[in-house]
């Protein structure tokens, strides 16, 4: 599926896009709260101030992807790869992160986490 066949199945109201590689998409600024992206290729993706709230991301790969400024309350993240990715100002309260693989990843406070990491 390309990015013009996701926006327009997205404006229809479909809600699952379990598995849909969107690697290196720009998304940044959009809400996609609530919607199944479980298994999704999202690397490289840009999702700057992009609103997940609620969103199913469990086992997506986010690795590379920028997240600086994204909305994950209460979203599902368990299994997602975030390797080298950019989650500055990333507000995930309630998300649940419990397997969610870290490694030279920039966390919400700045921090940069050099060392593999699985949370939970």
């Amino acid at each position: 599926m390309d990015i013009e066949e996701f926006f327009s199945r997205l404006d229809t109201g479909e809600k699952d896009f379990s598995g849909v590689d969107l690697s290196g998409a720009v998304l940044s600024e959009v809400d996609l709260s609530g919607i199944n992206l479980s298994g999704a290729d999202l690397s490289g993706a840009i999702l700057c101030k992009t609103k997940l709230w609620g969103t199913d991301l469990r086992d997506a790969n986010l690795s590379g992807a920028d997240l600086r400024g994204a909305d994950l309350r209460v979203t599902r993240m368990e299994g997602v790869n975030l390797e080298n990715a950019n989650l500055l100002e990333v507000n995930w309260r309630g998300a649940e992160k419990y397997g969610t693989y870290f490694y030279n990843t920039v966390m919400p406070d700045g921090e940069l986490l050099t060392e593999p990491n699985i949370y939970g």
